[in-house]
């Protein structure tokens, strides 16, 4: 029987223009959701425009060994306000964007709930983004937990980045930044950034940055 090949990730907090290139490319997704949370692979953070340098937003969590947790049990701290922070800062990139009209509302009722779990921010926040853009975004969940997969499939739960990326400068497909008019592109930040500035060319650019991705890196 010939295998499938599976294109798997982590539910990441907002994930990158990069994640969502590979997701385009495969067509469907698998979500791990029976992994042990891993720090530094993205799970609760991504990067907005910054006028400089990537601006990095990070959800914080309660006090704990989340290392060893499984990830959909790993909780989010409210100590601070950060869900009117991250909502601020995006409205401070975004603000001034060609289609940030369209996705205000859908950020400030994302933004408006309470989530007592990483996942579900997470699961929340991908769901909404799926609402933004054209054509079908299809996942499903792991099964069970899998060590390694076929040198056929695509392994994506370290984590994919945002403010930088895999792809080297020269093949990031640009497009022009509200924040940067005479500055070079920053690349792989927040598919919102992408949507925000492109809004329906959203789709056709993550097509570029998967032909890139998968062909012109080969």
């Amino acid at each position: 029987m010939e295998h499938m090949s599976v294109c798997i990730a982590g539910s990441q907090y907002i994930p990158s223009i990069e994640y969502f290139a590979h997701w385009k490319h495969h067509g469907h997704i698998t979500l791990e959701a029976h992994e042990h949370y891993q720090k530094r692979t993205w799970r609760n953070k991504t990067a907005i425009l910054g006028p400089d340098i990537p601006h990095f937003l990070t959800v914080p969590l309660q006090r704990g060994k989340h290392q060893q947790m499984p990830v959909r049990e790993v909780r989010i701290a409210y100590d601070e306000p950060w869900r009117k922070t991250h909502l601020n800062s995006l409205k401070t990139a975004y603000g001034k964007t060609a289609f940030f009209d369209e996705v205000l509302p859908v950020l400030e009722r994302f933004y408006g709930e309470t989530y007592d779990t990483l996942w579900d921010l997470n699961m929340t926040g991908i769901h909404f983004i799926r609402s933004l853009l054209s054509g079908l975004w299809e996942y499903s969940l792991s099964d069970t937990y899998c060590a390694s997969y076929s040198p056929e499939d695509t392994d994506l739960r370290k984590g994919i980045s945002a403010g930088s990326g895999s792809l080297p400068a020269a093949l990031v497909p640009g497009y022009t930044q509200i924040l940067r008019l005479h500055k070079t592109h920053q690349p792989n930040l927040c598919i919102l950034d992408a949507i925000c500035h492109l809004g329906p060319d959203t789709s056709p650019y993550l097509d570029r940055y998967a032909f890139n991705l998968y062909e012109k890196k080969r």
